[in-house]
């Protein structure tokens, strides 16, 4: 008997000493972001993305809307995506998986075109309070249909949430 008491208490002591912090995320998350694309050549675009936290170590993101900066001309909602994320249980920082499809149309006159594409990454998220986070997001997107083109993104923003 005095064992089991030894070994509750040692185990009650153990995890009340533990540093451990649970980051609890809004079921809906709504935020902008400024994302950097690196390919041949070099863009930037700033959007809006909705991110839906339906467990605590799942999430989808919806990008809503993004106007994108070729170098001389500028894209408005050219390109919309889905991606799921997988939130890494780490202690002290919110690191997650993300994985996703897009497709990209593109009017070119008489000419219109169509290209999938499947990204991933890693992310970071910066709590600043129970509602409002900060990340960065360096990504892998590969596109095409026929011809593959591989470019880097690097997104950083802020996400707030909307609805716990």
């Amino acid at each position: 008997m005095m064992k089991k008491v030894f070994i509750i208490m040692a185990m009650l002591f153990i995890i009340s000493s533990v540093d451990a912090k649970i980051f609890k995320r809004a079921l809906i998350e709504i935020g902008p972001k400024a994302s950097l694309y690196i390919n041949e050549d070099v863009q930037f675009g700033i959007g809006v993305e909705v991110v839906v936290n339906p467990l605590r170590s799942v999430g989808f993101r919806f990008n809503l809307t993004e106007i994108r900066f070729d170098p001389t001309t500028f894209h408005f909602n050219r390109e919309g995506s889905l991606d799921a994320f997988i939130y890494l249980p780490m202690k002290g920082l919110q690191l997650y998986v993300h994985s996703g499809i897009g497709l990209k149309t593109r009017e070119t006159g008489d000419d219109p075109k169509t290209h999938y594409s499947i990204q991933g990454g890693l992310g970071l998220n910066y709590p600043l309070n129970q509602r409002t986070t900060l990340f960065a997001e360096p990504a892998v997107i590969i596109s095409g249909n026929g011809e593959t083109d591989v470019s880097f993104r690097i997104s950083v923003g802020g996400r707030f949430g909307v609805i716990d």
